[in-house]
C-alpha cells in the first residue's frame, strides 16, 4: 500500500506562491497529512481484518511512525519500508531546479529524516528499498535551465538501485550498527573504499540521478545470486543474465 491521500494536494498548492522551480513549492503540495491520513485508514482496516497482512511502501512521513508503532504493538500484521533517498537526502539540500530529487512521497526535511532513522534502528521500519524509478532526461526537464524546470510537472521518481548499498552505508556509518536478519544472496564489497558517482559508471539506461557528484563509502566487488556470479567489477560489471522469474 502506497500511503498517499490526494484530498489535500489542491489545497496545499493554493497555499504556496513560490515558483515551481523551487523544491519547497513541490514539498508543500505533498504534506505529511497525505501519508498520515492514508496510513490511519489502512491501519484501522488492518486491525479489523487481522488475517490479512499489510505492507506500507516507501514511508517518508515521520509523523506516521507513532501510529505504525502502536499498530504493531497491538499485534496488527503490518510491515513497513522506507527508501534510501528518504534516509540520505533532505529537502534543505535540494538546489533550484534540481528535479532529479523529485519523488513521491517527497524527500522531506532533516528533522523528519532523523526520526526515520530512529524508527529503522528500533525496528518500527522493517525494510529499506530502492523504489527505483528511472526516466529519460526530458521527463525531468533537464534540457531546460535550472530556473525554468517545474517540480510540479517533471517526472516523480529517483534512480537509486545501483547505488543504494553504498548510499545507505555512508549514512549508516554515522549512526552505529544496523543489524540485518535475512539470509539471502551475497554481496562482496569493500566498505571502506570510496568512490564518486559520475555518469560514466551508471549502469542503468537513463543516467538521471540526484547522486551525481557525491562521494560514498563502499564499493561492490561481486554480486552472487543463487550461487552464480552475476556482477564482477573487475570484468566490467554485469556478466550474466537475470535469474529472477516474471510474476505477471
Amino acid at each position: 500500500m502506497e500511503s498517499n491521500d490526494g484530498n489535500d494536494i489542491d489545497k496545499s498548492l493554493e497555499m504556496s506562491d513560490e515558483n515551481s522551480s523551487h523544491y519547497n513549492r513541490f514539498l508543500q503540495s505533498r504534506p505529511q497529512s497525505l501519508e498520515l491520513n492514508a496510513i490511519s485508514l489502512v491501519t484501522r482496516l488492518a486491525k479489523e481484518y487481522s488475517t490479512v497482512r499489510t505492507h506500507i511502501v516507501h514511508l517518508s512521513a515521520a509523523n506516521a511512525i507513532d501510529m505504525i508503532r502502536k499498530s504493531k504493538s497491538d499485534g496488527v500484521p503490518l510491515t513497513v519500508e522506507t527508501c534510501f533517498h528518504y534516509l540520505c537526502l533532505s529537502a534543505e539540500d535540494v538546489p533550484l531546479g534540481r528535479t532529479e530529487f523529485k519523488c513521491c512521497p517527497p524527500v522531506r526535511e532533516k528533522v523528519n529524516q532523523e526520526k526515520l532513522w530512529q524508527a529503522l534502528l528500533d525496528g518500527t521500519i522493517d525494510y529499506v528499498v530502492s523504489d527505483h524509478s528511472p526516466c529519460t532526461a526530458d521527463l525531468k526537464e533537464l534540457d531546460k535551465k535550472d530556473d525554468e524546470r517545474d517540480f510540479l510537472k517533471s517526472w516523480g521518481g529517483i534512480s537509486t538501485l545501483q547505488f543504494g548499498l553504498p548510499v545507505l552505508w555512508t549514512e549508516a556509518k554515522k549512526r552505529g550498527d544496523i543489524k540485518v536478519g535475512y539470509d539471502a544472496d551475497i554481496v562482496i564489497w569493500n566498505p571502506e573504499e570510496t568512490f564518486t558517482i559520475t555518469k560514466d559508471i551508471i549502469q542503468f539506461k537513463n543516467k538521471v540521478t540526484p547522486y551525481i557528484g557525491k562521494t560514498f563509502y563502499g564499493t561492490v566487488k561481486q554480486t552472487i545470486v543463487r550461487g552464480n556470479i552475476v556482477y564482477d567489477a573487475k570484468k566490467g560489471g554485469i556478466i550474466n543474465v537475470p535469474y529472477g522469474n516474471l510474476l505477471v
